[in-house]
């Protein structure tokens, strides 16, 4: 029964990130393209993943102590509601109480579709198992960004698309999901203090937060600005989750044989030096390499992160783990936006470029360092 959950976890949450990789992508473009300045762009973006950061512990909760599929259908309701409402992406005073009901909705999918994941793997599985959700995760979201094309039928199409999408997902979950409960009574009285977590896990799932709201945010204001077209951008963005497609699986066979914190290391020092190609060519051929590369390097901070996390805790924490994992997660992504659009601003060229390589060379030096003052204890 369990790997008929896992593969309904997975056929699901690929079907959902079709809407995933189309809606926010759009929303941006259709700002950009309509003048709206910068750090606007980024505002309205950084208020979608507020949510995520306000509510992940309430979801934590929830799913340790009630039905989980029941939490996710609610879930998967909110996200398509809150993509519906974004026809009316021209008027903010709409389109920010959407953001923030698709991010609760989203909050709670991520949380439930990794707190089952995580429920059905065994330690010798589960970084493969995370590897393959974000890997089927990014297929969906590469299948979405292809699809930004359809803002020429009209602005209003993507997010038709991307809410019908998920009303197939509900259908789908709805019908082949078991009822999952993930701890009896006594269990659920225990809770997690957020100091019992690792360091270099929370860190990661932060960092990898900025990355994934800052890039969505960073790609297509760069593009355009240095001369790509719509479709162009579109094609960069889709080559950034096709590398996680293709790259992120064997990252988590690797990390189911190898230290967790080593690759998490590994990870942080090569992107602080591919971070810094865009600073030395545009050239749209190097950029669908580079982000190709990086799609499959950046998620695997959270994958493995979060791997490494679920090991390190006692199992009858996995939902509350989950839910300060994705905690940090929500704050790296509240950042994002601002850290994108603002840098790019500041400095067309180097600004987001070189903070984010720095960024990832910190996080290596500071890493390395409290590791060797761990093996010395």
């Amino acid at each position: 029964m369990k790997k008929n959950n896992l593969l309904v976890a997975l056929l699901g949450i690929t079907i959902a990130g079709i809407g995933f990789g189309l809606v926010t992508p759009v929303t941006v473009i259709l700002l950009e393209k309509s003048h709206t300045p910068g750090w606007v762009t980024g505002l309205v973006t950084m208020i979608g993943y507020l949510s995520v950061f306000l509510f992940s512990g309430l979801a934590g909760k929830l799913y340790s102590k009630h039905n989980l599929k029941n939490i996710l259908l609610f879930g998967l309701f909110l996200w398509m509601f809150g993509a519906l409402g974004h026809v009316f992406w021209y008027n903010l005073y709409i389109l920010l109480p959407v953001k923030l009901i698709m991010g609760l909705g989203g909050t709670f999918v991520f949380i439930g579709t990794e707190v089952l994941i995580n429920h059905t793997s065994t330690n010798q599985n589960r970084s493969k198992n995370i590897g393959l959700y974000a890997s089927l995760l990014s297929a969906g979201i590469a299948v979405g960004t292809l699809l930004i094309w359809t803002v020429e039928i009209a602005d209003y199409v993507p997010f038709i698309i991307g809410s019908a999408i998920m009303v197939v997902v509900i259908i789908f979950i709805f019908f082949l999901l078991e009822d999952i409960h993930l701890n009896n009574k006594s269990e659920t009285q225990d809770k997690l203090p957020i100091n019992k977590m690792p360091k270099a896990g929370i860190f990661s799932a932060l960092i990898y937060g900025l990355f994934e709201s800052s890039i969505i945010v960073a790609v297509p204001l760069f593009g355009l600005r240095i001369g790509l077209n719509q479709n162009q951008v579109s094609y960069v963005l889709a080559s950034f989750v096709t590398g996680g497609i293709v790259l992120l699986y064997f990252i988590g066979l690797l990390a189911d044989k190898y230290s967790k914190y080593n690759i998490v290391l590994l990870i942080s020092f090569l992107l602080s030096v591919l971070l810094l190609v865009p600073i030395a060519s545009n050239n749209l051929f190097v950029l669908l390499i580079l982000f190709f590369i990086i799609g499959g390097i950046i998620p695997a901070f959270y994958t493995i992160g979060l791997s490494y996390t679920i090991e390190y805790v006692d199992k009858k924490y996995m939902a509350y783990s989950n839910s300060f994992y994705i905690m940090m997660y929500g704050l790296g992504t509240l950042a994002g936006p601002l850290w994108g659009s603002l840098l790019v601003d500041l400095n067309l060229k180097i600004g987001y470029w070189l903070s984010s390589a720095l960024l990832c060379l910190f996080f290596f030096i500071y890493f390395s360092v409290y590791k060797s003052k761990l093996q010395k204890k």
